[in-house]
């Protein structure tokens, strides 16, 4: 039985991965770069709008002006919501940059917080004491 020749250099197979581009006539012209996104936008409020293509399986790439923005580089994680049909992402940098910052705001109170405990139930002991003993007063005067 003879083997078949694999085929070299642009005739290969084609891999599981590779789909056909999905979308939209829009988003088909925009992906075979027929026709252009609009540039990015900054709103009034500051944000930067980006108009971006879902491309094979889904997936989106995000400009380079973006991902310097983000501080991202190949390989690097990206956290994600999704709600109410919208999707917001950030860097895991930023992510640890945003805890660092609450837990700095944290620490600048007027002393630990294990001491404001302390003072805490310490006052709230001493309160229920003058009440236990007004409770007493009022016990030895009904029974005289």
């Amino acid at each position: 039985m003879a083997r078949k020749s694999t085929p070299k250099g642009f005739a290969e197979t084609k891999t599981p991965y590779s789909a056909p581009r999905s979308g939209g006539v829009d988003a088909g012209e925009a992906t075979h770069g027929k026709r252009k996104l609009p540039p990015p936008e900054t709103l009034p409020d500051g944000t930067v709008r980006y108009f971006l293509v879902a491309g094979p399986k889904g997936r989106v790439l995000l400009p380079a002006d973006m991902r310097a923005a983000l501080q991202l580089a190949e390989g690097d994680i990206i956290t994600a919501w999704l709600k109410d049909g919208e999707v917001r992402m950030h860097s895991h940098l930023h992510g640890l940059r945003k805890i660092q910052s609450e837990a700095a705001s944290m620490a600048k109170g007027s002393g630990y917080a294990s001491d404001e405990l302390v003072a805490e139930r310490r006052a709230e002991a001493a309160k229920e004491e003058v009440e236990a003993l007004r409770d007493r007063r009022e016990q030895k005067k009904k029974r005289r």
